[in-house]
């Protein structure tokens, strides 16, 4: 068997120091339009590889690294056949991209790019067919010589776009990993506008087109795809319905980018484009907080959350709303818990706690479906609910592990609720207290009843993480909710 060695001693800079915990390989993806393989581990790996003839394949080998699944076998159509992926030993992942019979590469084409210890891109040139299906046995033609970074260069971590979610005045591109570096345009007659993400990459499995909107009038349609430059970028793309209004983009405080109308346009003259400044990852800028204290007593609440309050209006209807969903997994956190998931359980147990106590309780998605945000209203609206509780799980960048606890968002009418739900969850969980606060979020400001959103916890905190993770306090946070909504209907 013959082979060609890419990578014999690569990027110092990179080297481990010590004994270590071996890696786990979080994430990968073959964009087989640019012929190039992301690779992302939980910690610092270096990359080895060779390419192998009869049949040609180049195998990379990620020392000190585990696969957490099954081995991994995805076709691809054209001369690259196939990338696989399994555990060749106890010590090693190995990715093997095939190509199909009678192809191959030039191994000195194969370019490895460590954008930092645990995020690298490997880069294939466009196969050719085989002259010779048995390469030259000569010495020199087998090894290369790969040009290592220059140790001055900073490591610099990789942005992972994570999903696209709709708010109340526009869009909010989650994102994790890297600081954003944005660059904002809007075409002259503001029919088109593009954000650059330079330094990011799609999440896995991240569709590239999102379907039309209709809970933002002005935009017909979003796109989200990945540029084939050096470094990785992406570009989304807003088609407005109209010309009239001036986009804004700026980097949110809670990890991510937030894409809003700046305002309507007064003239012809040419568009001005406004890019927030980034803000410090030192500070953080959080919204108002509601520091009344709470008026509504609580009673002692027992573990699993027992002794709920009787509620004599039995024709109350509470909806309650799990936030994403489908497609949209909302927050991703540590260890891979996805928000949409975490509280479509929560919901479950709130609604099946609420009916126990003579509480009719809808909630807006029964499964892993998507869903608009116009939908979840209009569904309250049609119930005339008495009640609008929306569950969501909170996200910040994932190198910001200590940032935990809950937060509950009203518009107008939900103050009291909220207090009395955040009140009740404190007590239940014994969560850090982020505050009740306002917010104009789409489900808050078009619905008629008292409504709430609700952030059991930040699934890219530590201990919040590792919280919602676990279905015994998933239960305790449910109990906790379910309390606080009984508590607000028997004081009414």
């Amino acid at each position: 068997m013959k082979f060609h060695w890419l990578l014999s001693s690569f990027l110092g800079v990179f080297l481990l120091t010590g004994a270590a915990e071996a890696a786990r390989l979080q994430s990968w993806r073959f964009d087989a339009s640019q012929n190039r393989l992301y690779i992302r581990t939980d910690g610092g790996v270096q990359p080895k590889a060779q390419l192998i003839f009869n049949p040609t394949r180049l195998v990379i080998d990620l020392p000190g690294t585990s696969l957490d699944r099954q081995s991994v076998n995805q076709p691809f159509s054209g001369a690259i056949e196939s990338v696989r992926l399994g555990q060749f030993d106890d010590d090693t992942t190995r990715i093997v991209v095939e190509l199909k019979d009678g192809f191959t590469i030039d191994p000195a084409q194969v370019k490895f790019r460590g954008i930092s210890p645990s995020e690298w891109t490997v880069d294939l040139p466009t196969p050719v067919r085989a002259e010779n299906p048995n390469p030259s046995s000569d010495p020199d033609a087998e090894r290369l010589s790969v040009e290592p970074l220059a140790p001055s260069e900073p490591s610099v971590e990789t942005t992972v776009v994570q999903n696209v979610q709709v708010t109340g005045d526009g869009f909010l591109i989650r994102t994790t990993g890297g600081r954003p570096q944005i660059n904002f345009q809007q075409s002259r007659d503001l029919d088109i506008a593009t954000l650059d993400i330079e330094g990011a990459t799609l999440a896995p499995g991240f569709s590239s087109q999102l379907s039309q909107t209709n809970v933002n009038p002005g935009v017909e349609r979003i796109e989200v795809r990945q540029l084939p430059t050096d470094p990785p970028t992406i570009r989304v793309t807003l088609r407005m319905k109209s010309s009239n209004t001036q986009w804004r983009a700026s980097l949110s405080s809670l990890g991510g980018i937030s894409l809003q109308p700046a305002g309507t346009r007064q003239s012809a003259t040419p568009r001005r484009l406004t890019v927030d400044p980034p803000i410090p990852s030192s500070v953080s800028v959080p919204p108002p907080l509601d520091r009344t204290p709470n008026p509504v007593p609580l009673p002692r609440m027992t573990a699993g959350g027992g002794d709920l309050p009787q509620v004599s209006n039995s024709r109350s209807v509470v909806v309650l709303d799990p936030g994403h969903g489908g497609r949209d997994p909302g927050a991703v956190g540590i260890g891979g818990i996805q928000e949409k998931d975490i509280v479509l359980d929560i919901s479950f147990q709130v609604a099946r706690l609420l009916e126990q106590q003579g509480v009719q309780a809808v909630m807006s998605r029964t499964d892993d479906s998507e869903i608009d945000l116009e939908p979840r209203v209009s569904l309250a609206r049609r119930l005339n609910a008495t009640l609008f509780v929306s569950i969501h799980a909170n996200a910040i960048n994932m190198s910001r592990p200590d940032v935990n606890g809950i937060e509950t968002y009203y518009f107008d009418s939900g103050l009291d609720l909220a207090r009395t739900i955040h009140g009740s969850i404190l007590q239940g969980t014994g969560a850090d207290d982020r505050r009740v606060r306002q917010a104009r979020f789409y489900v808050l400001r078009k619905t008629s009843m008292p409504s709430v959103l609700l952030e059991v916890g930040f699934v890219t905190g530590a201990e919040d993480a590792a919280k919602l993770s676990d279905p015994a306090y998933r239960s305790q946070m449910a109990a906790s909710i379910a309390r606080g909504i009984l508590l607000y209907l028997q004081q009414r």
